[in-house]
């Protein structure tokens, strides 16, 4: 006998789904597909043929790391499931990226893992200068990808506002990094700033020790370590903030990062 509505063993459902009965028993203690009759007696689970998409679903979200709570949502169907199938793709991407990002920085080792960097450093004066700024506080891993944002929110309001920008994108950072890091981006104006959706800031006037990095953020690492090194060897004093100027950014697509370090001193 084995009409569609006939209940069927753990077993028989197990063969039926392609699944382990150890999953099917998991999937029950997490409440996710409960047996359709659990007998009183003898404690045998039963299932219908009509479970078996769910059972499937399950399995195909598990796989890519869907949450317990989100495959419930999911198999709710509907607006539900169309909304968390949404979040999960946006979720895939973004792990996707970070290992495109992460195979990235692997062919840059391997293409240059025996070449040091070199940089030209120089002692300059910085003027006093007022800027558009938008603040940014983030984990030490997450610094990088946090200034983007910040430069796209700041973007943003400057194009609200009608002020053009002259110059690159910066921003301040601590000289001591911490687990959290604080900051701020700015950005120069061709024109005064007099709206009150802008925050500003004053970067002071002072001598610093500067270079330009051929690189992204990620070994920018070098070029601090040659700035520390030429102010320690000329016996100055290094203070914050440090200032970070991205001469690339907004330019051609296709264009090698590059940025310039200032690190001011006493």
């Amino acid at each position: 006998m084995t009409e569609r509505g006939r209940p069927l063993l753990i077993s028989e459902f197990a063969r039926r789904c392609r699944l382990p009965v150890s999953a099917l028993r998991y999937y029950d203690k997490i409440g996710l597909l409960p047996p359709a009759v659990v007998d009183p007696s003898s404690g045998y689970r039963r299932y219908t043929a009509d479970q078996l998409a769910s059972a499937v679903l399950i399995s195909r979200l598990r796989a890519i790391g869907t949450a317990p709570r989100d495959i419930a949502r999911a198999l709710v169907g509907g607006t539900k499931a169309a909304a968390v199938l949404a979040a999960e793709r946006q979720r895939v991407a973004g792990q996707v990226a970070d290992g495109q990002r992460a195979l990235a920085v692997i062919d840059a080792l391997l293409a240059h893992h025996d070449k040091q960097p070199t940089h030209d450093v120089e002692l300059v004066g910085l003027a006093l200068e007022h800027v558009v700024t938008a603040p940014f506080r983030a984990a030490h891993g997450d610094v990088a990808a946090a200034i983007v944002r910040a430069i796209a929110g700041l973007r943003g309001v400057l194009r609200r506002t009608g002020h053009g920008r002259c110059g690159p994108w910066g921003a301040t950072l601590p000289l001591e990094m911490a687990e959290r890091v604080s900051g701020f981006v700015f950005a120069h104006t061709s024109q005064p700033i007099d709206h009150a959706a802008l925050d500003t800031a004053w970067l002071p006037a002072t001598q610093a020790w500067r270079t330009t990095h051929h690189g992204g953020p990620d070994t920018l690492a070098a070029a601090y370590g040659a700035v520390l090194e030429m102010i320690d060897r000329q016996g100055w004093t290094p203070t914050g903030p440090v200032i970070e100027e991205y001469l690339t950014l907004d330019t051609s697509p296709t264009a090698a990062p590059s940025i310039r370090l200032s690190v001011p001193i006493a």
